[in-house]
């Protein structure tokens, strides 16, 4: 008993445990740190295919854009004989994202795994083509063609285990087609 009040009354080591608490303290943040630099590097490089995707499709309706050189306008028309109609391909979107992303279909969704390990997951895809304007009388503010797209990201956690929430988010872009020539 008398060993262990001499030992209390020491103040030898007494900042040991101040040390290990900043430690800690130091791990935790940077755990919060690296987790949230993560989560963005994965919603940037979906947002990224994702673009790349809709590009491709943008791209795709060259072959039906009314190359207007003289006017300096383009949109997806084609000529029937008696006049103009609208054309436009949305291509295979999901296809382009899977190939790309390394994503595998699991019923609406398309996941993408780390090894056995699930990182996240995206579905929902909408896209909306706006063609540009036939003819319009002012070329410099009509509207441009352009594909936009909207798709749903879920990423769950490494930090943090089953305690937090996964991050949900809906990433939007937009690409569009002006010829060169």
């Amino acid at each position: 008993m008398t060993k262990l009040k001499r030992l209390l009354r020491e103040k030898k080591g007494a900042s040991y445990p101040l040390a290990l608490c900043i430690a800690l303290g130091i791990i935790i943040i940077s755990c919060g740190a690296y987790e949230y630099i993560r989560l963005t590097l994965i919603a940037q490089g979906v947002r990224d295919g994702v673009q790349s995707a809709i590009i491709s499709v943008a791209t795709e309706n060259y072959d039906d854009v009314y190359a207007a050189l003289r006017e300096g306008y383009s949109g997806g028309y084609v000529g029937d004989g008696d006049g103009w109609d609208e054309r436009l391909d949305l291509g295979d979107i999901y296809g382009r994202l899977d190939s790309v992303l390394g994503l595998r279909r699991e019923g609406a969704r398309h996941v993408k795994y780390s090894g056995a390990e699930k990182e996240y997951h995206v579905a929902d895809l909408s896209v909306n083509v706006i063609n540009a304007p036939f003819a319009p009388s002012d070329t410099d503010t009509a509207q441009k063609f352009l594909a936009e797209a909207a798709i749903y990201l879920e990423v769950p956690l490494s930090f943090g285990w089953s305690a937090l929430p996964p991050m949900r988010i809906t990433l939007k872009c937009q690409a569009g087609y002006t010829p060169k020539f």
